[in-house]
């Protein structure tokens, strides 16, 4: 992982790869969703993801109140408020159980969680990047781009499981590959940001303030989003609840970013890639020590 993100920097010609996300992105969620689910409590994964969900919104409204006081520029608000409304990432449930939490817990918080998204980053998303008369239209073209990538991975997986389970199965085997995949999309995520970054000036964003304001808020949610998800569930599931809450599918929403709010603001949860991987290698040494 530090090496994807070392070449990423370094090698800005490779955001030609960058047409490819939306495949990879579909890819992983395949390989995740065909995985077979244990039998295991419903109630108690819903609660965790709602807990996770009303947490996004206070950071939201949380950050949407900093910007307004301190006149921040609000691709800041932008940037932030798409890595909270983001869903888990595909890695949360191989990250659960390597710390000794339950992946198949990790995989019902993925599931739902990326449910609740297609519905929260149109509605939510689409009222910060436009104007009020135009909601509609704007949540319903994010809405457009987000649920096939949800939704065609997700109904090919279950056709896969209930019509030919041993093809599911042997596809099941496949998703220990997932982590390659999401390095790769790393690498990809940061040439693009690094390419991006070079076309706007890097001197004129650091000196404007925006390149070291977004890598601070994305920093500070990604050590709050870590700290309250354990927090949060620490009676019973705080390795799955940590996991669930700060590792973010942020290839979804850089993506998202892009398209809809620009590259500055984008800017902010490709820097979450960064921390989020950061702190799950700590994690993992920790573990191993």
């Amino acid at each position: 992982m530090p090496i994807a993100i070392i070449a990423g920097i370094l090698l800005p010609q490779a955001h030609v790869l960058s047409p490819a996300m939306p495949f990879l992105i579909g890819a992983m969620m395949f390989l995740t969703f065909v995985t077979k689910i244990p039998p295991q409590t419903h109630g108690y994964t819903f609660k965790i993801e709602i807990r996770a969900f009303i947490v996004s919104l206070l950071l939201v409204a949380a950050l949407w109140g900093i910007v307004t006081l301190f006149h921040l520029p609000r691709e800041v608000l932008l940037g932030g408020a798409i890595i909270a409304l983001c869903p888990p990432a595909n890695a949360a449930p191989a990250m659960a159980k390597m710390l000794g939490g339950s992946a198949s817990l990790a995989l019902k918080i993925f599931l739902s969680g990326h449910l609740i998204a297609c519905f929260s980053i149109p509605i939510i998303y689409g009222y910060l990047t436009g104007t009020d008369s135009a909601l509609f239209d704007i949540a319903l073209k994010i809405f457009n781009s987000i649920q096939p990538i949800i939704s065609i991975p997700l109904a090919f997986a279950l056709g896969l499981r209930a019509f030919y389970p041993e093809l599911a199965d042997r596809a099941a085997k496949f998703q220990k590959y997932t982590i390659h995949l999401w390095t790769f999309s790393v690498f990809v995520i940061l040439a693009k940001a690094s390419f991006d970054i070079r076309q706007m000036g890097f001197m004129d964003l650091w000196n404007n303030g925006t390149l070291p304001m977004m890598a601070i808020v994305s920093l500070v949610l990604c050590v709050l989003q870590f700290s309250l998800g354990w927090f949060c569930e620490r009676g019973r599931r705080p390795i799955e609840g940590s996991q669930s809450m700060g590792q973010k599918n942020t290839t979804l929403v850089i993506w998202i970013a892009s398209l809809y709010a620009g590259p500055v603001a984008a800017i902010a949860p490709t820097c979450y890639v960064v921390w989020q991987n950061l702190v799950l290698s700590y994690m993992t040494v920790k573990i191993k020590k």
